[in-house]
C-alpha cells in the first residue's frame, strides 16, 4: 500500500504506469506471486502524489493534476446523484470508451491541457523548494563563468529557507534535486571546483554566491574556482 502524500518508493508507481516488467502481486489472504499489471492508469483524489527522496522529472511527468472547479454558492447538493448515475450507467459506459478510443488513436498519451501543466508545475514547487531559491534574489547569481563549491551552495539554500520560514531539504537530496535539475538552469556539475581553503571538490558550475551565511553581509565574487581542464594534473 502506497503513502499517497509521501511516498518513499517512487519505483512502485513508475513500474505500474510503464508496465515494463512482472510486478509482485498480491491477492488477500493468499502466497504473492510475480505476474503482468493490466491496469496502467491510478487514480488518485483529495490530494497529490509526492515523494520524500525522489526529485526527478520522471515521477512527475507521469502524473495529470486535474481540479475542479468551485462549487458555485447556489448549488444545492442532490442526494439521489449515485442513484440517477446508476440509471445512465450505459451512456457513461459509452462515454469513457469512447474517450478510450481517442486515447488509442493517440499512441496512449493524454492531451495536456495548459491547466494540467501548471497544476503540475505547481505540484513540483510545493514538494521541491529548489525552484523558488533558484529564482530569488540576494542569495545566489546564475553566471556563465562562475562556481560554487556543494557545501557552500547547500549552506546558502539552508540561509534561504531559515529566512523564509521553510524546511530545507537534507544535504544530499538538495544536491540530488540540483543535478537532475542542473539543464534547468544551465549549470553544470563536476567535481573540479576549488574551495577557498584551495582543495578540489564537488560542485556547480554556472553560479555564484551572493550571501556569505552565518554572517550578516554579501560578497560580488564566488571564492571558489573552476579549474578548466587542461590545467589539472
Amino acid at each position: 500500500m502506497l503513502n499517497l502524500r509521501f511516498n518513499s518508493q517512487t519505483n512502485y508507481v513508475k513500474s505500474i504506469v510503464t508496465a515494463q516488467g512482472k510486478m509482485d502481486l498480491e491477492r488477500k489472504g493468499k502466497q504473492s506471486y510475480q505476474g503482468w499489471m493490466f491496469a496502467r492508469l491510478l487514480a488518485f483524489s483529495n490530494g497529490d502524489l509526492q515523494a520524500l527522496y525522489d526529485r526527478s522529472d520522471g515521477f512527475y511527468r507521469r502524473q495529470l493534476v486535474l481540479t475542479t472547479k468551485e462549487k458555485p454558492m447556489d448549488r444545492a447538493d442532490d442526494p439521489d446523484l449515485a442513484e440517477k448515475m446508476k440509471a445512465e450507467a450505459e451512456g457513461i459506459f459509452l462515454w469513457a470508451f469512447e474517450g478510450l478510443q481517442r486515447l488509442v488513436a493517440n499512441n496512449f498519451k493524454f492531451t495536456e491541457s495548459d491547466r494540467i501543466r501548471k497544476n503540475r508545475e505547481a505540484v513540483k514547487r510545493d514538494n521541491n523548494n529548489i525552484f523558488d531559491f533558484m529564482e530569488s534574489e540576494g542569495y545566489i547569481r546564475l553566471k556563465a563563468d562562475a562556481s560554487i563549491s556543494s557545501k557552500d551552495f547547500y549552506e546558502i539554500y539552508r540561509m534561504w529557507c531559515e529566512e523564509n520560514s521553510l524546511a530545507p531539504l537534507k544535504a544530499r537530496s538538495f544536491s540530488d534535486a540540483m543535478i537532475a535539475n542542473a539543464g534547468r538552469f544551465n549549470l553544470e556539475h563536476c567535481n573540479n571546483i576549488t574551495n577557498s581553503a584551495g582543495r578540489r571538490v564537488w560542485g556547480f558550475m554556472g553560479v555564484e554566491a551572493v550571501a556569505r551565511p552565518h554572517i550578516n553581509g554579501f560578497y560580488d565574487v564566488s571564492p571558489c574556482t573552476y579549474v578548466p581542464e587542461d590545467w589539472r594534473d
